[in-house]
This record gives C-alpha cells, sequence and structure tokens, in this order.
C-alpha cells in the first residue's frame, strides 16, 4: 500500500504550466448579466456554437445580456454552466438566485472530498432579494438537476435536502447520517432573526451547532456532539462533516435581525451574503424544464467521484497555478491589514476575518467543478471568488456606514447621516414636493425624518420607541455642529411653514451648493446675533 493510500489523501501533479480549462471557454462567452433582472437568458438555440470539456461533450453557448456596472459577474466554467441553467430555467430569472443556487449544489456535493489547505468547501450562502423577485427558482433549479443526475447518478439526491432543521440537535443527528450535503432553506430570515435574538432554546442551540460545523469540513476535524440529561436527545460527534447552507430571505427581515452581537461573535462572518438589489424581472417566455444531456453527463460524473472518495475514504487535493496562489495570497495579505485598521470595531474585524477562507473555498469549488479528476486553481477561478467575496463585504460596510445594521447610538447617528445625504442628493416623491423649497436651502423639517425613522429597526426598537430615539439622535447630531435648529419665525418668513426643522449645517463627505451655503450662513450669523 503506498503512503498515499495509507493517508486517504489523493496526490496529483500539477501541470506544468497553467492551462486554460476548456470549461472557460464557456465562461468566456457568457458575459455578466445586468443587475435590473430584465436580461432574461434566450432559450439555447438549436444550432448553437459548442465548445468541449473533459466530461460532457458539446456545451451550448448561452448570451445574457452585457454587463451592467456593479454588477455580479457570470461564474467562469462548468459553475457558469450550472447557474445558466437555473437562469434559464426560471419564470423570472435573476442573475444572483442562479449562482447562489449553482455554488450551493456544488458545496453540497464536493463539500467534504475535496480539501485545500486542509480545510474542505463547504459553504453557508444566503440570498437577499425584495419579495416577489423569483427567489424560489434557486429550490426549483436545484432541484432540477439533482432530478436529472440522480438517472446516471443515484447517490447525486443525498447531497441535498429541503428539510427544515428545528434545532441544534436536529441537525447534529441529520450529519450523523448524512456527512456531506447541502441544506436549501426557503425563508431563511425568519429562522436567521429568530437565531439572532435566542440566548437558550432550540433557536439558541442551532445557532451554536451552525456557528461550530462550518470549521469542521476538514479531514482532521471532530465536529462535536450534543448531550442532554434526556440520553433520546443526544446526538454524538463525527470527523469531517461538510454542512452547507442555502438560505434566501428578503432586506427587511434580514438586516433587521443582524445585531451588533450577532456581527461581531463570528456568527455572521460565516456566511456568504449575495443581494440582488433590482426589481421583479420580466417573466421568461419559454423557461428551460430540462437541464442539457451535457451538463448532467459533466455533474452525474462528479457525484460519482465523490461517492468513490467516500467508498475509499480518501481526500481530493485542490492545487493553485502559480498566478491564482498569487492573488489569494496578496487577498489575505488584505484581509490581514483591513483587520488591523478596524481597531477595536468587531463588526469590521468580523466582516474581513473569513474573507480570505471564503475566497479560497469559492475558487476551490470552482475548479473541482471544471475538473474533479485533477483540480486546480486558475487565475479566473480566484479573481472571481475573491470579487464576490470582496462585494459581500462592500455590501456589510456600505449597510454599516448607513445605519442599517445594529441597534446603538452610533448607529442611529449613522442612519440620519445616510438620510440627511439622501435628502440633498436625490429628488423627493411627488408627496414631498412641497418641502423642495426648503430642500434647495439645505433645510430638512422633523417630520420627514421622523417618516423616513419610524419603520427603521434602530429606531423601532429603541426601549422608549421611535419618537424619542429620534429626537435624541437630533439633539447628539445638534451637539455636533451637523445640523442646527431653524427658529419657528424664520420658518415663517422664508417658507410660511410652522413645523419644525432643520439646517444643514455641516455633512460629512457633502459639500452645500453655494445657494445652501450662502442661505445657512445667513442663518448661522442671525443665530449668533440672537444668542448674545
Amino acid at each position: 500500500m503506498s503512503d498515499q493510500e495509507k493517508s486517504g489523501r489523493v496526490l496529483r501533479p500539477l501541470p506544468d504550466k497553467e492551462e486554460t480549462s476548456p470549461l472557460n471557454e464557456l465562461a468566456k462567452s457568457i458575459p455578466a448579466t445586468a443587475g435590473t433582472g430584465s436580461d432574461n437568458l434566450p432559450p439555447v438555440p438549436a444550432d448553437a456554437v459548442c465548445a468541449q470539456y473533459q466530461y460532457g461533450g458539446a456545451v451550448p453557448i448561452v448570451a445574457p445580456a452585457a454587463q451592467q456596472p456593479d454588477h455580479i459577474a457570470w461564474p467562469p466554467g462548468f459553475a457558469g454552466a450550472l447557474a445558466s441553467f437555473i437562469y434559464q430555467s426560471a419564470p423570472r430569472p435573476v442573475a444572483e438566485v442562479a449562482i447562489v443556487g449553482a455554488l450551493g449544489l456544488l458545496a453540497g456535493i464536493c463539500g467534504r472530498r475535496w480539501v485545500i489547505s486542509n480545510t474542505g468547501l463547504n459553504l453557508y450562502l444566503i440570498l437577499v432579494a425584495r419579495s416577489a423577485i423569483g427567489k424560489e427558482a434557486m429550490l426549483t433549479g436545484i432541484g432540477a438537476l439533482v432530478m436529472a443526475a440522480s438517472k446516471k447518478a443515484p447517490d447525486a439526491a443525498r447531497f441535498v435536502s429541503f428539510t427544515d432543521f428545528a434545532s441544534g440537535p436536529a441537525l447534529v443527528k441529520a450529519i450523523a447520517e448524512n456527512s456531506c450535503f447541502v441544506n436549501v432553506a426557503g425563508e431563511f430570515g425568519h429562522k436567521f432573526a429568530k437565531m439572532a435574538k435566542a440566548k437558550e432554546g432550540p433557536e439558541n442551540s442551532l445557532r451554536n451547532v451552525l456557528t461550530n460545523l462550518y470549521a469542521k469540513s476538514g479531514p482532521q476535524s471532530i465536529a462535536g456532539g450534543i448531550s442532554y440529561s434526556d440520553k433520546e436527545k443526544n446526538a454524538n460527534a463525527h470527523a469531517g462533516i461538510a454542512y452547507s447552507l442555502v438560505g434566501e430571505t428578503t432586506p427587511g427581515t434580514f438586516y433587521d435581525a443582524i445585531t451588533q452581537d450577532v456581527m461581531a461573535d463570528g456568527f455572521m462572518s460565516r456566511f456568504t451574503v449575495i443581494a440582488y438589489e433590482g426589481d421583479r424581472p420580466d417573466k421568461n417566455p419559454s423557461p428551460q424544464l430540462v437541464p442539457p444531456e451535457n451538463y448532467i453527463i459533466h455533474l452525474s460524473d462528479i457525484v460519482m467521484q465523490a461517492v468513490q472518495h467516500e467508498l475509499r475514504n480518501q481526500y481530493q487535493d485542490v492545487y493553485f497555478s502559480p498566478d491564482a496562489e498569487q492573488m489569494l495570497t496578496a487577498f489575505e495579505a488584505e484581509c490581514d491589514s483591513n483587520i488591523r485598521k478596524a481597531g477595536d470595531d468587531e463588526s469590521r474585524r468580523q466582516m474581513w476575518n473569513r474573507a480570505h477562507l471564503k475566497a479560497l473555498r469559492i475558487a476551490a469549488l470552482l475548479a473541482v467543478a471544471d475538473n474533479c479528476l485533477n483540480p486546480w486553481i486558475t487565475a479566473d477561478h480566484a479573481k472571481w471568488a475573491i470579487d464576490l467575496v470582496r462585494r459581500d463585504i462592500a455590501l456589510f460596510s456600505k449597510r454599516l456606514n448607513s445605519g442599517d445594521i445594529g441597534d446603538g447610538d452610533d448607529v442611529r447617528q449613522n442612519k440620519v447621516l445616510a438620510l440627511l445625504l439622501e435628502y440633498l442628493t436625490h429628488d423627493l416623491p411627488d408627496t414631498w414636493k412641497h418641502i423642495e423649497p426648503m430642500k434647495r436651502n439645505g433645510i430638512v423639517p422633523y417630520n420627514w425624518l421622523q417618516n423616513r425613522t419610524q419603520r427603521v429597526s434602530a429606531f423601532e426598537k429603541h426601549p422608549m420607541k421611535s419618537t424619542v430615539a429620534l429626537q435624541q439622535t437630533i439633539n447628539a447630531l445638534i451637539n455636533c455642529g451637523v445640523i442646527s435648529e431653524v427658529s419657528k419665525l424664520q420658518m415663517t418668513e422664508k417658507f410660511e411653514k410652522h413645523s419644525k426643522a432643520y439646517a444643514i449645517v455641516e455633512l460629512p463627505g457633502y459639500e452645500k451648493p453655494a445657494v445652501t451655503r450662502d442661505w445657512t450662513d445667513k442663518f448661522m450669523e442671525a443665530a449668533k446675533v440672537k444668542s448674545k
């Protein structure tokens, strides 16, 4: 018996030079889709030009619409092919929905028996999008791919579970029976909210198990069990568990549930969040209900290879091309630097804490999808994975800066600052056109601020409710010199209004136009004279 067989590791030599996988030719023919969600992929034409890849023969080339600014790119290689099917099969296609589904399916199949840097490839993915945009296509697309693959590889179905686990013990018992699968959870936001709030009980135990399992997919890892006084509830420990999670939720449900504690304790840092901020996409006139045969052949080969590794208790290493290794090493240094820059801000430290690990796992999944026998990460794989993780970080950074995450005084101040900037730089809706003269002069009415904050979680959940929370925030901003209350006399003379309002004196990141600056300067001078 060879040393490799004794160790249970399958080691294959890295190719002498970086070669472009034939599957990446597919990626070149699939530009990133537009962010509006209306960029429906056309049905694959019967006479489509075909590219070749290792296990599946000819792949129909599909062509989504051209990439729009600030939009997620299409994954390279076979991962992109899977995403393209989910996209084309959707009644209302959205690229983000399809990409989450494809990554989740690959993580469920490949999470345990392929490893990189001694960690498995399991992922926790959350799709965040408004209601009625077609998020259910993620579930149905995964289901269609698994059902089709099961005809050639009967074990395919065991790598995906649609079970709703209600507690930690329930999940631990499930992984005792199945050590590698993706749990596809619809409406996950409500469960996430319960886990975020729970201090004890089933939701708290589920959160603890999810936190623990994320790092337990490596060959040397042990997933701990759970013990109760009632022995029938006990769940035993197991080695090398690759549990992946795919969930979908709406922005309000999800972001309202994220407190400073959730950001700071590391639970949130385990999730890769992919957000779709567009509106309801156009209807797909001809959804593709059956996956292309070439896709199924290739997917079935990956499933059968995973099963063979399981039977032989083998782990397959994923390698780096030189360019990919350099890119991922540089990204790790970037993560380390940003963690140090965050100082004592635990929320921002956690945003970067597992960023390199997530990029590593995603890049490795793309490589396994392209070549499950000898997977190696190309520069294309590494770049796409890093870009995806950076988008996740940018999303949370933006939400933190705008006061959409958390519940402290600083969060409420950030929210009002963001609203003031929006007020000055965006057009007012028709219902607020009557305050346009105030806006032109850098004056914001109290009732506008009240209307925009009363349903914001950080204000609504304040112990003394939103009105008091807003007034406290306004007082803090007055003390900081950001705003100053306009006298009733000035409001009456200048705008014929009797409501309370505030002059925006100095807003970080915004330079007042001359007309606004002139008026507010005169206002400040008048206020100084009055105070004397």
